[in-house]
């Protein structure tokens, strides 16, 4: 069967004026289904006795006595899909460590979901700071999709909508997104810390008898939570700590009552640039105090800070959430205690260095050229020409440069999109290859 399915996908091609791929297939009780791959395009293929239940038919042909039909991978008919193969159904977080992507190609996506399940890896995708754009959802979750059907359905993944206002969560929530993550550094009134002993008094005899009674649980109160790590809240800064951050409270309890009356799986997140140990613990006892099932905090611990100690040891001691750390290198994490699988990794574009390494390799003057417009610096190119082409995967193993093709990935799709999914195309068993030795993960 295989040698024949492989020729009518050649028939299905040349009919498309397309070459095709597949790469899974899934074996249903009345129907068989398996994702088709082009250069930046991506199609299914049905092989049943009826009529199948998607739109858009492209192609059918005659298959040993049953149709063998083409569809392109709509949302609305990935979302169909679902009905056929569970697999295909996003879920909340499992209890491994989980990670989550973004990436301009679903071509590259796939790549991603494959080798994170390889690795025991919980993956999720999605998008950040959307702004509750629907059609920034809806391509999020088309991609999500496309990574779990064309990764294999290897294992349960999740769809993640990271946003500045939880109200920009109700369009991900109607879409079916399963984790939702507020950036909650707009919510914190930093300027407290510099007020003025008058303001604060003032603010002082303004507060509300909830803000009173918070206060009095941590007023001149010290938390021990090893033998060297012990948290301290001297009045004063107890008061400027509590001015800073109740709003968000109040803000995380508003959202996570709505998710809650969706009737939906959902976990709740909450992400900051920097958050202090302090701040960390009281919220995280704050948010529980109120009944807030908030399940990923994100200290904000910055890049090459290899102790994050402080943070896991409240994350431990508290119980019922995962921290969060922004991983944009995964050869750099640091050597986390022996829990650090109940972590939230996340990096943006996680494959695309592999994808680029293959490209040192094919087209080392195309490399360049992107690494020019990646640096966006003059005077990159000609320091890029004296690099021999041999030397020019090794180039990317900077930490540095890596960063920078990671943040210049949506600019370089924009601009070569279909080059860049041609290399997806031919060559994606060794990016696969690349990328799984990247994730070096114990």
């Amino acid at each position: 069967m295989v040698e024949e399915l492989e020729q009518s996908i050649r028939q299905i091609a040349e009919r498309l004026g397309q070459e095709l791929r597949c790469s899974f297939v899934f074996s249903g009780k009345d129907r068989v289904l398996f994702p088709l791959e082009s250069r930046g395009a991506q199609y299914f293929g049905v092989l049943s006795l009826e009529e199948p239940p998607f739109e858009g038919k492209l192609v059918t042909l005659g298959f040993q006595g049953k149709r063998l039909s083409v569809f392109p991978f709509t949302l609305g008919n990935a979302r169909s899909l679902r009905d056929v193969i569970p697999e295909l159904t996003p879920t909340t977080l499992c209890g491994e460590v989980s990670w989550g992507v973004v990436e301009e190609s679903p071509a590259l996506l796939s790549l991603v979901f494959g080798a994170l399940w390889e690795k025991g890896v919980f993956p999720l995708s999605g998008t950040c700071t959307a702004e509750g754009k629907r059609e920034e959802l809806e391509k999020a979750l088309r991609s999500s999709l496309w990574g779990a059907f064309a990764g294999g359905g290897r294992g349960k993944f999740g769809v993640f909508s990271q946003e500045k206002a939880w109200q920009f969560f109700k369009e991900a929530s109607f879409l079916g997104y399963t984790v939702y993550i507020l950036e909650g550094e707009g919510y914190v009134r930093k300027e407290v810390f510099a007020w003025e002993e008058s303001q604060l008094r003032e603010a002082f005899f303004r507060m509300s008898s909830r803000e009173k009674e918070t206060w009095k649980r941590y007023r001149d109160r010290s938390f021990r939570f090893s033998q060297d790590f012990v948290l301290s809240f001297p009045e004063e800064h107890c008061l400027r700590l509590l001015f800073a951050y109740f709003p968000l409270l109040d803000i995380l309890e508003e959202a996570f009552a709505f998710l809650e009356n969706q009737d939906i799986p959902f976990d709740l997140g909450v992400s900051f640039e920097k958050l202090p140990p302090e701040a960390h613990f009281f919220l995280a006892e704050e948010l529980h105090r109120r009944g807030v099932d908030f399940h990923v905090l994100f200290p904000g611990i910055p890049e090459g800070d290899h102790d994050p100690s402080f943070h896991i040891l409240l994350a431990r001691t508290i119980g019922g959430y995962r921290l969060g750390f922004s991983c944009r290198d995964p050869e750099s994490l640091p050597s986390f205690p022996e829990d650090w699988r109940s972590l939230y990794l996340f990096s943006a574009h996680l494959g695309f260095p592999a994808l680029l390494e293959v490209i040192a390799l094919q087209d080392p003057d195309f490399l360049r050229r992107l690494l020019q417009e990646a640096l966006e610096a003059p005077g990159a190119l000609s320091a890029l020409e004296a690099v021999p082409d041999r030397e020019l995967p090794g180039i990317l193993e900077k930490p540095s440069l890596r960063n920078a093709v990671r943040n210049a990935a949506p600019l370089l799709f924009t601009r070569h999109r279909e080059t860049l999914e041609a290399y997806l195309f031919a060559f994606e068993n060794e990016i696969a290859r690349r990328l799984r030795e990247h994730l070096n993960l114990r």
